[in-house]
């Protein structure tokens, strides 16, 4: 057992066809191709979800949407928590 450290991850995505299993899906970094198993597709979802999350969290080229968008207080009921979208201020964008 070990630890990917997901902030060098650069993609997460399913991989039932290449693994040719179930409920499979892999972390790519630069440099290695990790393959996973979930118990079931639902599982396998979550994980994909949460680790693609970390890995745009962990970019920093990405802030929440409610960062970005103080100013803008649209009161539409829609919660935009955990939402995440590029930004035209960042700096990353703006060399």
């Amino acid at each position: 057992h070990g630890m990917i450290d997901l902030s060098t991850a650069t993609t997460v995505k399913s991989a039932d066809i290449k693994s040719q299993k179930k409920n499979s899906f892999e972390i790519s970094t630069n440099e290695m191709t990790f393959l996973m198993f979930a118990d079931d597709e639902k599982s396998k979802d979550d994980w994909i979800g949460n680790v693609g999350r970390s890995i745009v969290r962990a970019s920093g080229t990405y802030l929440q949407k409610n960062e970005v968008e103080d100013d803008n207080n649209d009161d539409d009921g829609d919660d935009d928590e955990g939402v995440f979208e590029n930004s035209e201020n960042h700096p990353y964008f703006n060399d």
